[in-house]
């Protein structure tokens, strides 16, 4: 690259930037939604993460002893608790 080159390439780029950041409404509206997205993505990923762990603590066995155990917190709640009639 020469120095004319460069300094055009800058330049251009140094226009971009200024565009960019020029409208705070439009900087808070792709803030907002790049926000959205990652929160999106982050939702998503942790479902399989643990969708995952869940399929293979099933393979494993260990996924019973879990449910059993959550099975009798709910027996526990339920005869503890009045039911509304």
């Amino acid at each position: 690259m020469t120095l004319k080159k460069t300094d055009r390439v800058l330049g251009d780029f140094a226009k971009a930037l200024e565009k960019y950041y020029s409208s705070w409404g439009a900087l808070i509206g792709r803030s907002f939604v790049g926000g959205l997205f990652t929160a999106l993505g982050a939702t998503v990923g942790l479902a399989l993460v643990i969708g995952l762990a869940g399929v293979i603590l099933e393979w494993l066995g260990v996924l019973p002893v879990v449910g059993s155990f959550f099975s009798r917190i709910n027996e526990v709640l339920s005869n503890a608790l009045p039911v509304g009639k």
